[in-house]
């Protein structure tokens, strides 16, 4: 099992948040993981912590009923009890990773920066157009050299200080996305300024301790003050 230490490591309860979005991530995109997964539970006798007893009467009832068991080939069927059991672990796990705690603070998180900042809108002759092709190229390392550099260069591009934490984000740096967004929130120069909702986004993504309860405020404040995410902040109050 090629998968085994990345699969042990994940169960023995890594601390990297993102390996663990990793190892979610590929169970869900890569069937041939997600097996691995499932027959690494099975071996390991946790299979009837994953399954309802009612669903191991059942498949008993079906392994009965089809004489899988052969007491000439005990060895090749008992590799055959595994892989069905571990099918149905699969399906158990997939199941649990796709839908189960839907109204998680870092689901609603996710979901936002997955529909709003996988590709930005890019102005002919805007001073951060180059940036903002490189990160609509995926080159987001590239990408945020450029914001930063035109953030230092020009202190009032409020723009470039916001794409620079929202790519920061997407790395996965919070607390660099954290410091350009609570920069953004302080220019009080700004019409239309999202700086205490993207704070608020990056603390739900980063779901440390007390970090839900900061992201609650700074939500309740944008729905006071009518800022930018307005919509999306009463929406969120409802489920966080």
């Amino acid at each position: 099992m090629e998968n085994l230490e990345f699969i042990e490591n994940y169960f023995k309860g890594i601390k990297d948040d993102v390996q663990k979005q990793q190892f979610e991530k590929k169970i869900l995109e890569d069937a041939a993981f997600a097996e691995e997964v499932a027959f690494y539970i099975s071996a390991n006798e946790t299979i009837t912590q994953q399954l309802q007893e009612e669903k191991k009467r059942r498949f008993r009832e079906i392994y009965d009923e089809q004489k899988v068991i052969s007491i000439k080939r005990p060895v090749r069927n008992m590799w055959r009890y595994l892989a069905a059991a571990s099918v149905i672990v699969a399906v158990v796990l997939i199941t649990w990773f796709v839908s189960g705690n839907k109204n998680s603070s870092q689901q609603l998180a996710d979901k936002y920066i997955q529909e709003n900042f996988q590709t930005l809108s890019v102005t002919m002759g805007n001073s951060d157009s180059t940036g903002l092709n490189l990160f609509n190229s995926n080159k987001l390392a590239e990408a945020l050299s450029m914001f930063e550099t035109l953030a230092k260069n020009n202190p009032a591009n409020s723009d470039a200080k916001k794409y620079a934490g929202i790519v920061s984000l997407r790395l996965n740096n919070y607390d660099k996305a954290l410091e350009y967004f609570s920069t953004l929130e302080a220019d009080s120069g700004l019409y239309s300024n999202p700086g205490k909702f993207y704070k608020a986004i990056t603390l739900l993504k980063r779901n440390k301790d007390d970090d839900k309860e900061a992201a609650k405020l700074l939500l309740q404040q944008v729905r006071e003050q009518n800022l930018e995410g307005k919509s999306e902040a009463e929406e969120w109050l409802k489920k966080l």
